[in-house]
């Protein structure tokens, strides 16, 4: 499908950058939901990430995914459904040439897989022109033909609308309100991607994760807060599996070697990383050799 030409000049820049934006949020989002349906029910998809591809998601995916028996697919984004589609899926046919490619693939490129990379590239281009808000009419005009044979050969997939609602998204008004409305939840995807990487780094870097130990973090959208509980309890589920794991599987000795081996490796590129968060996982690792050191003398 051919899109009309809207015009040039800063503001038609602009009204281009929503329009694609509004696609990516409310047309292109919702594919890859639909095909993450089409392959595995929500119902299904929390323990079959369980029971074979914990290791591959972050504890905030996981916790996002345990809510999908209750809440569907609804809240996932674009990042976690690619995830899923990419890894859990075998029945997705792969790209052409490989997943994770930074180049757009080809027009004879066309498998499932080659959609989905399509998908995933035109939200990372087109969001990254956030901080001036605009897509020159040449860009957008690409971006647009992409996306509407993404729509067609999806609908043929799966049986679904998608055209008449592309068709829909090139005709509606981008007013004020519906650029504020956007740039929300451009701006709102953004936050609760650094709040749960914030989450996180609270839980791994103050406390000492036992599976008896209640952590305390409140959120700071109380709609969130029993996310956060989940999202508590899954990431010291997983770092105790990985410990045990770990205790199963290597000798003192071995993990004696492993913590010498990161040692002299942080000790020896400290001074040309400028990372905070480099420096304390350093000074953590230098009390903990110095623990273990005592212990095996007092063993002695």
């Amino acid at each position: 499908m051919a899109m009309s030409v809207i015009g040039a000049g800063p503001d038609k820049d602009r009204t281009r950058f929503f329009r694609l934006n509004l696609v990516i949020i409310d047309e292109l989002t919702p594919i890859l939901r639909d095909l993450l349906h089409n392959e595995i029910q929500p119902t299904d998809i929390f323990n079959t990430v369980k029971q074979k591809y914990l290791k591959i998601f972050r504890p905030d995916e996981i916790a996002l995914i345990s809510t999908a028996k209750t809440k569907s697919y609804n809240d996932f984004d674009i990042t976690l459904l690619y995830k899923l589609l990419r890894n859990v899926c075998p029945n997705i046919s792969s790209p052409t040439i490989k997943w994770g490619l930074s180049k757009m693939p080809s027009q004879n490129e066309i498998t499932v897989g080659d959609d989905i990379e399509r998908i995933r590239l035109i939200r990372n281009n087109v969001q990254g022109h956030i901080t001036e808000a605009a897509i020159p009419e040449t860009e957008f005009q690409e971006y647009w033909s992409t996306i509407s044979d993404i729509c067609t050969r999806m609908q043929t997939l799966l049986n679904k609308d998608y055209v008449r609602r592309l068709k829909k998204a090139e005709e509606c008004t981008i007013d004020s309100e519906t650029e504020n409305n956007y740039m929300d939840k451009i701006k709102q995807l953004a936050k609760e991607e650094e709040d749960m990487k914030e989450i996180l780094l609270k839980i791994l870097e103050e406390k000492e994760l036992t599976s008896k130990e209640n952590l305390n973090i409140e959120a700071k959208c109380g709609r969130k807060r029993k996310f956060v509980e989940t999202l508590t309890n899954t990431s010291i589920y997983i770092l105790n599996e990985m410990v045990k794991s770990i205790n199963e599987m290597t000798s003192e000795s071995e993990i004696d070697q492993l913590y010498e081996n990161i040692e002299d490796f942080m000790q020896g590129n400290k001074e040309e990383v400028d990372n905070e968060q480099f420096l304390k996982l350093h000074e953590k690792l230098k009390r903990k050799s110095h623990y273990m050191q005592i212990q095996t003398s007092q063993i002695k």
